[in-house]
């Protein structure tokens, strides 16, 4: 081979022995790293053992709107207290269906079920229950800061009771009664001052709770 030809072959190997490695490396080389999917979020829900049980705008204590209406859930939800299902019969059609939840021999909660099937109304007449702002059961109406404008007289289910709803906590209906007070319409001012007191709460979820529905 000539030294003309030697400097010309010289370069073409070189060329073909990089070829092969270049193409190993390449192979080797570890893929790039999927980025993380990411998953549904959790929220822990506290179940109600014992104390004060709070209404506020979204719920009672562990319960909202989007609680199942089931008694298996209730129950976990509330894991000290007896939980049972049973009827209702209010007004015209048949008896609907409720959960009750009684903890140390109080009945605290009748939970009615709504017409998605979820919960519909907690109503709660017994306990140690707070309303929105700590209101206390038997607590006169007087003491409570409402005015006609805010209460209607009660309905079906709550005839001769007073309903009363604060603008700021539209989910939260008042159940006051008058003693000896027979008459379906709203007692006079003097008469709400001197002798109504709160007997029940009555929750709704916010696309249902009505003033004129409690």
């Amino acid at each position: 081979m000539t030294q003309r030809l030697a400097l010309i072959a010289a370069p073409l190997l070189l060329l073909a022995a990089c070829g092969p490695a270049d193409k190993k490396t390449q192979a080797a080389a570890p893929p790039a790293a999927e980025a993380p999917k990411s998953g549904p979020v959790t929220v822990a829900v506290t179940p109600y053992t014992g104390g004060p049980l709070r209404i506020h705008v979204d719920g009672v204590g562990p319960l909202t709107g989007a609680t199942a209406f089931d008694e298996a859930t209730i129950k976990a939800l509330f894991p000290q207290a007896v939980v049972k299902s049973a009827f209702i019969h209010v007004g015209e059609g048949p008896p609907g269906p409720i959960i009750t939840v009684e903890q140390d021999n109080v009945p605290l909660l009748e939970i009615g079920k709504g017409a998605e099937g979820g919960i519909g109304e907690i109503r709660l007449a017994g306990g140690d229950v707070r309303g929105p702002k700590d209101e206390t059961l038997l607590t006169k109406w007087r003491e409570l800061g409402f005015d006609l404008a805010q209460c209607r007289a009660g309905r079906d289910r709550t005839v001769n009771q007073t309903v009363c709803v604060r603008p700021e906590a539209p989910t939260v209906a008042y159940m006051f009664g008058v003693p000896g007070w027979t008459k379906r319409s709203l007692p006079p001012l003097d008469v709400l001052r001197d002798k109504a007191q709160l007997n029940e709460f009555v929750w709704r979820p916010a696309e249902q709770a009505a003033v004129g529905a409690a």
